[in-house]
């Protein structure tokens, strides 16, 4: 895992065959402005605050492990700091480093999740589960309010598929795999979860969970919640466990409880999940819609025909010219294509190109099911002004699903900055709250006097409504970027809540979105957390900080490099 940004080492964006990408972006940002170099600083700059571990408590958790099972070198600790949200990495790439977890521990068990939990809770120590490390909204952060030492809880030994029931489509799984490795074990049975999150190959089952996390095709599956049946949650207070059943009426959902937990109650180390077979094909196509008003109503009418494909990604305008200058190098005849395409669309159709909006879909199913559901949307979509642009758009945005990430990255490294502020609402107020949302970061930006771009795209539908996912990005000083990102991460979730919405659909609370709690699920709300909390963590042991606001004087540490240059 980098240190430094997003995923492996060795593994990072490139823009070598999307020659459009680039100058894209110093259009959008202004002729006038001049990339400015800002790569991480050298690791062997990086120091890290002592460990706090030692004496009785490390003597005693040294028994507890074995071998590699323990590690209190400064790269395991640095990996484990911290998470990848934008604040995350701004902070890292400088070296700045306020807390550090003092020790990190992979129990291969659930047996030794328990004594773990069990020594923590004798020494006052501080736990964080720690699944893949890629939660973008600050839910890893090492600072415990009270100083206490830290400990990180990676989960990655507890990676197995342990039963599969074909007849109920139904496994029981342990919660540190990651997504290519439980999709690999599944498929050996002929099945698949269905979850595949932007963060896929670099986050597990456990911190899907934990955060409530959306896959791609969600619209077919469902979220996470959709698909938890029982769980194995390790607490302060015991192993809570609930029964692998469809329904069931036996008072408050307590898996509902755990789901979202963040850390703040306990381990979840195992989970039994519905599972699906494979689908025997699959099919992408692009459409491009004349503007973004007609995409949302073709898809509502698709969601409420009960025909959506497995993926539906509704791009606006300013997302659709950002996905076409995504497009790898063409060829003499692929490009000849395309020009006489956009040609007919332009003149024959009348297409406005500021105003288009691209879709992508996915179809899964044997080939008649595909044909038929294909037959259905498209005569759905063709009501609504839809133009096909047959299957290679969706094919590119398959090859590339995961990169997106590592772009942020790539970014960083020319001092652009990049984040995302994700919603959901109901579908009559879908289009207000966009307008609204769009015109506040709008605003937000100009009031930084950044060159910037926002864009935003729908991947998530419901009967009820569908998600708003919003990007905005800027160039910057490295000393203001912190500030100017703080002004426009306020500027949408202000927006969100002022309109109806909710703080998140699936990037969770964290620290990020904790501002917000109170306003979203009302004060009583996060009394009932509290509560739940102090009945299951009595000492608070478990991932302070996280889903409940802190009280005057717990916020997280100063960072000692940064009073002096924020105030230039």
């Amino acid at each position: 895992m980098k240190w430094w940004g997003w995923g492996a080492e060795g593994h990072e964006f490139s823009d070598a065959d999307k020659p459009d990408l680039w100058p894209y972006i110093v259009r959008q940002l202004g002729h006038d402005w001049q990339p400015a170099r800002q790569p991480p600083v050298p690791r062997s700059s990086i120091r890290l605050p002592d460990s706090r571990l030692h004496g009785q408590p490390l003597r005693h958790l040294r028994q507890l492990l074995a071998g590699e099972q323990l590690r209190l070198d400064e790269d395991e600790r640095l990996v484990h700091a911290l998470g990848k949200s934008f604040r995350d990495l701004w902070q890292v790439r400088q070296g700045r480093i306020a807390a550090a977890p003092d020790a990190v521990v992979y129990p291969g068990s659930e047996a030794d999740v328990q004594a773990l939990l069990r020594w923590a809770v004798e020494h006052d120590v501080v736990l964080i589960p720690f699944g893949g490390g890629s939660n973008i909204a600050g839910c890893l952060d090492a600072h415990d309010p009270l100083g206490r030492p830290v400990v990180s809880l990676d989960m990655s030994r507890l990676g197995r598929v342990l039963e599969v029931d074909a007849a109920s489509r139904v496994a029981r799984i342990e919660s540190g795999v990651f997504g290519p490795d439980l999709e690999r074990q599944l498929a050996s049975h002929g099945m698949t979860l269905g979850h595949f999150p932007d963060s896929f190959l670099h986050s597990t089952l456990g911190g899907w969970i934990a955060t409530r996390s959306a896959g791609m095709q969600s619209d077919k599956y469902g979220k996470i919640e959709d698909m938890v049946l029982a769980l194995r949650v390790v607490t302060p207070a015991g192993t809570l466990v609930t029964r692998p059943v469809p329904r069931a009426s036996n008072g408050i959902d307590v898996n509902r409880l755990c789901i979202g937990s963040e850390g703040i109650l306990g381990v979840i180390t195992e989970a039994t999940v519905q599972v699906h077979p494979l689908p025997p094909a699959t099919l992408w196509q692009g459409y491009l819609f004349p503007r973004l008003e007609s995409g949302l109503e073709a898809v509502r009418e698709c969601v409420a025909a009960g025909c959506s494909p497995a993926i539906t990604r509704l791009n606006d305008a300013r997302k659709t010219a950002l996905s076409f200058a995504f497009k790898s190098r063409r060829g003499r005849v692929r490009g000849a294509l395309a020009a006489a395409l956009k040609a007919w669309l332009r003149h024959a159709r009348r297409f406005q190109f500021a105003d288009c909006c691209l879709l992508l879909v996915k179809f899964e199913g044997t080939r008649r099911q595909i044909g038929r559901q294909r037959r259905l949307v498209n005569g759905i979509y063709r009501r609504y002004g839809a133009v096909s642009l047959g299957s290679e758009p969706g094919r590119a945005f398959e090859r590339g699903k995961f990169d997106f990430p590592h772009l942020r990255d790539w970014l960083l490294d020319r001092g652009v900055y990049a984040d995302v502020s994700e919603t959901a609402t109901v579908w009559s107020n879908l289009g207000p709250l966009y307008s609204a949302v769009m015109a506040e970061l709008d605003r937000a930006l100009h009031s930084t006097r950044c060159p910037g771009w926002t864009g935003c795209h729908v991947s998530h539908t419901y009967p009820s409504g569908a998600s708003l996912y919003f990007t905005f990005a800027w160039a910057d000083r490295l000393e203001a970027a912190e500030q100017h990102y703080d002004c426009l991460k306020r500027a949408a979730e202000d927006a969100f809540l002022r309109g109806g919405a909710t703080l998140s659909h699936h990037h969770a609370v964290g620290r990020e979105h904790l501002p917000w709690i109170s306003d979203d699920i009302s004060p009583t709300g996060v009394q009932a957390v509290q509560a739940l909390k102090r009945g299951l963590d009595p000492r608070n042991i478990m991932n302070p900080g996280k889903l409940i606001p802190a009280s005057p004087g717990e916020g997280p540490p100063a960072d000692p490099t940064s009073s002096a240059e924020a105030s230039e």
